[in-house]
């Protein structure tokens, strides 16, 4: 029976826990803000995707190096660095001047979000060394970040509605400070006695790739795909990919340990990962769009609309890690897949028919992600030697990060490249005038909103002899045009998820023993050593969260 925690060790907890709220928080609040950024900085489509993707980059590209750096140098004092670094970033970020200043100060708040993920869990399963403890313990970090990353869409509405956009990031400055005060005061200094060094090479080509490859998606539609820039971007990410892979089969103690992808099932479930946080998190970028740009909902009301999806993710998290235990990993994969499927299927459609419908596709979605996350994480630890789970599950940890990336860029980008491709042809009964339809279309694909042919109709506008009628026959075909290309967008996420759906039914394995089950996901959520203590106990299961990426090393 685990003793009560101490005051040390609850104050651990807390510390720890302000600092991975305030990460997870973030990675969406932002989201229903991006129409408010963009009316205040006059950007398009790809102005708000980067908003979004800058963040993930960051945490997508030093994820795993974060933890060889806070084993080299101490887990607490990254940790503390990090928060202090996060905090600076928001302050950027709330005094922004410019949009390049906003993305920047974006892409410093992802990196330091990744210190802060990998040293908080570090530091929370050093401070508690019983089993059942430490395994209570993990359970709450994970509860953590799964309510932030639930709630984050919702308050981001209503803090941006109450108290303007820049207030979603100084909301963070009061919490960093109070996580900062409680680190200094309780938590315990911990790092790896193994040997370990710093893979540079494996960093700045990892780095490369991701960089190179968001960049030309995001920017392709604006661009052009066959611009030298545009191509040289992808020509870059191939090279630098490949680079990658063989500088890190030759490395003794690599980055990224890419001979595990050799295993089957462990490939398989990382793929459904990514897909998984790909679709999610895309799918969230381009509703919200919906709600304001096009439905012209407030940011409050965007934000509550939002919430099935928020309820969905908080009711099974902490439900999903049972029934794992108590099935095996096969039956929660598949049904939490067929609940992405319906869920994205449900909101593709519900677009032309009624909010109502787009709502339950979202509460479809939050549930089936939760649902199929927790199993498939638990499968691929089990598909890999207890030696390399830490390795694996920082795999996993950065998979999550490039789904969410990559889910911005590319969805978002479809919708760009639909508009730019049909809005002026949809336009020309309304407006016959070739070169009054081109500086409106041009207008409204580049503001990333169905209401900007208001800045080509008034006075000294080229538009003034159009009756009050034909204004709402023009938002009117904008309004159809944001809708084909979202309901596109979310076809190819529903697609995608579809195709895992079909490889899961042949591929994934029968016949899981529920202790295996609950085993491996507390490997995947608190690397080797906390696993095998928490496993003992039997109690890992209990509120493992699937938002919460495991601890990354090796």
């Amino acid at each position: 029976m685990a003793t009560s925690m101490t005051t040390t060790q609850r104050a651990t907890l807390v510390a720890t826990g302000i600092g991975l709220f305030m990460i997870f928080l973030d990675a969406l609040i932002v989201n229903v803000a991006l129409p408010d950024i963009q009316a205040s900085f006059g950007v398009g489509e790809s102005g708000l995707q980067w908003v979004v993707t800058a963040y993930s980059i960051g945490m997508a590209v030093f994820m795993m190096s974060s933890a060889t750096v806070a084993d080299l140098t101490g887990r607490r004092r990254l940790y503390l660095v990090a928060l202090v670094v996060f905090t600076m970033a928001s302050v950027a970020c709330g005094l922004a001047p410019t949009m390049l200043v906003l993305n920047l100060s974006r892409t410093v708040q992802g990196i330091a979000a990744a210190a802060v993920n990998v040293t908080s869990l570090a530091l929370v399963s050093a401070a508690f060394p019983d089993p059942g403890q430490k395994a209570r313990a993990i359970g709450i970090w994970t509860g953590i970040a799964s309510i932030a990353t639930a709630i984050g869409p919702t308050a981001g509405g209503l803090l941006t509605e109450s108290l303007g956009w820049r207030s979603i990031f100084w909301v963070n400055v009061p919490f960093d400070v109070a996580a900062v005060v409680l680190t200094l005061r309780y938590v315990a200094e911990s790092r790896d006695p193994s040997e370990r060094s710093f893979d540079i090479g494996g960093q700045v080509l990892f780095a490369l790739v991701i960089g190179t490859f968001a960049f030309g998606v995001i920017e392709g539609p604006q661009q052009g795909w066959l611009d030298p820039v545009i191509l040289a971007c992808f020509a870059v990410a191939v090279v630098a990919w490949v680079a990658f892979v063989r500088y890190e089969l030759a490395q003794r103690t690599p980055m990224m340990d890419v001979r595990l992808f050799a295993d089957r099932t462990y490939s398989l479930a990382i793929g459904t990962i990514f897909v998984a946080f790909f679709s999610v998190y895309g799918m969230l970028l381009v509703v919200t769009q919906y709600f304001q740009n096009v439905r012209d909902f407030s940011p409050a009301t965007a934000g509550l609309l939002l919430l099935p999806f928020s309820a969905g993710v908080v009711v099974m998290s902490p439900i999903a890690g049972r029934i794992v235990g108590r099935t095996g990993h096969r039956t929660p994969i598949l049904a939490g897949t067929s609940l992405l499927l319906v869920g994205l299927v449900l909101e593709t459609a519900g677009m032309s028919l009624a909010t109502a419908v787009v709502m339950a596709g979202l509460g479809c979605v939050g549930v089936g992600a939760a649902l199929v996350l927790t199993p498939v994480t638990s499968l691929a630890m089990t598909s890999v030697p207890e030696e390399r789970a830490g390795m694996a599950s920082g795999i996993m940890s950065a998979q999550r990060a490039i789904g969410s990336t990559v889910g911005f860029a590319v969805l978002g980008s479809i919708l760009a490249v639909w508009l730019s491709a049909t809005l002026d042809t949809d336009l020309a009964s309304t407006i016959p005038d070739d070169a009054q339809r081109e500086a409106l279309t041009t207008e409204i694909v580049d503001d990333a909103d169905p209401r900007a042919y208001s800045s080509e109709i008034g006075p000294g506008r080229p538009i003034t002899s159009e009756s009050a009628s034909t204004e709402a026959e023009i938002l009117a075909v904008a309004d159809d045009a944001f809708v084909a290309g979202i309901q596109i967008a979310l076809a190819v996420a529903a697609g995608l998820i579809a195709i895992v759906l079909v490889v899961g039914v042949v591929a994934f394995p029968h016949g899981d023993a529920s202790t295996r089950g609950a085993e491996a996901e507390a490997e995947a959520l608190h690397a080797e050593e906390a696993a095998a203590e928490a496993t003992a106990d039997g109690e890992a299961d209990r509120g493992a969260g699937p938002w919460a990426p495991p601890q990354p090393g090796g």
